[in-house]
């Protein structure tokens, strides 16, 4: 199992937008791809297609443990891939 905390920001959205830590670390797990953050570079974006929506996880950390700071669908990435 991948090591992953999450920030009080990233809690407070699992309930907000009804994800579960372990839908979310499954997307870690297995994302349909990766891009690193053009900011931080320790940060990396994982995605993953949900139907017709992309789910963007947002991940601090190149080696576990990873700390997700947010997740949300990415509607600018609606007709990608």
């Amino acid at each position: 199992m991948v090591k992953v905390s999450f920030t009080k920001h990233a809690e407070d959205m699992l309930v907000e937008r009804t994800f579960t830590k372990e839908g979310i670390i499954s997307v870690i797990r297995n994302p349909d791809w990766q891009v690193d953050d053009e900011v931080e570079a320790d940060v990396w974006h994982a995605f993953k297609k949900i139907g017709k929506k992309v789910l963007r996880i947002v991940i601090k950390g190149r080696e576990e443990p990873y700390t997700v700071i947010t997740m949300f669908y990415d509607k600018r990435l609606r007709n990608q891939r």
